[in-house]
């Protein structure tokens, strides 16, 4: 054997140039992965929303089924419950956030902002003697079949009507949230686009109300995000019929 001490191999590390070229590898592919995700996130959410929407819309057909009248909004910073005047048997205000409370349905969309809300009066009142939250009206209905609601829905705003005459319009603001209230009851900015301008609540001098009774369903663009669902007056009647609450 040869007493000649062993000599460790030279060490066959990475140089800074190749790590570099890995680290950039690495944070394209990461950032290729994340858009992705970000694009199925965002579907999920508009999908959940409009799966909500269409829980409401059940909701309120249901309401107005057990109470002859549909719910008044709840207030934007209120506990959900409808703002419904029992001297007066009307709503207290026409528009404000969904009365999720009084429904029995989720306080949020998907993005974690609440809905808003805007019912036409005579869909809404009540007949006395029963002005009393959670009282079927008298006769049984607040309503007859040659009520016409007071709102419109349009391809966009000043465009053409998509639905008109219905008595109530529940809109979710979307990812970009403009114009939404937050569970917290503060509004956020409103944003530029002019078809979701026409889907907000605004609120001069305190009072709230909408800008005017045309709303906006279309399909999503880069400034547009609405999901807007509203009560037909033909499956309003249709229910009230059904369940004997008008003749």
């Amino acid at each position: 054997m040869s007493g000649r001490p062993l000599q460790a191999l030279p060490s066959a590390g990475f140089t800074l140039t190749e790590l570099a070229v890995v680290l950039v590898i690495v944070s394209l592919l990461i950032g290729g992965l994340l858009v992705p995700l970000s694009a199925q996130m965002d579907a999920r959410n508009a999908s959940d929303t409009r799966a909500s929407l269409a829980e409401i819309r059940e909701a309120l057909l249901g309401y107005a089924a057990v109470n002859g009248r549909l719910p008044c909004p709840a207030a934007t910073a209120g506990d959900g419950t409808e703002q419904f005047n029992t001297v007066t048997g009307q709503c207290a205000p026409l528009a404000g956030v969904l009365p999720w409370a009084t429904l029995g349905v989720k306080e949020t969309d998907a993005w974690g902002r609440r809905y808003t809300y805007r019912v036409t009066p005579v869909f809404a009142q009540c007949v006395a003697p029963s002005y009393a939250v959670g009282a079927p009206c008298t006769p049984g209905y607040s309503f007859v079949l040659a009520s016409l609601g007071g709102l419109d829905v349009r391809s966009t705003a000043g465009g053409s009507v998509i639905a008109s005459k219905v008595p109530a319009v529940v809109i979710s603001h979307g990812k970009n949230g403009n114009g939404a209230y937050t569970p917290g009851g503060t509004q956020l900015p409103a944003g530029a686009d002019v078809d979701e301008q026409d889907n907000q609540l605004i609120n001069p001098a305190g009072v709230v109300t909408m800008a005017n009774y045309d709303f906006v369903s279309k399909t999503p663009t880069a400034t547009f995000d609405d999901e807007v669902m509203w009560i037909s007056p033909g499956v309003l009647f249709n229910r009230m019929i059904s369940v004997g609450r008008l003749p």
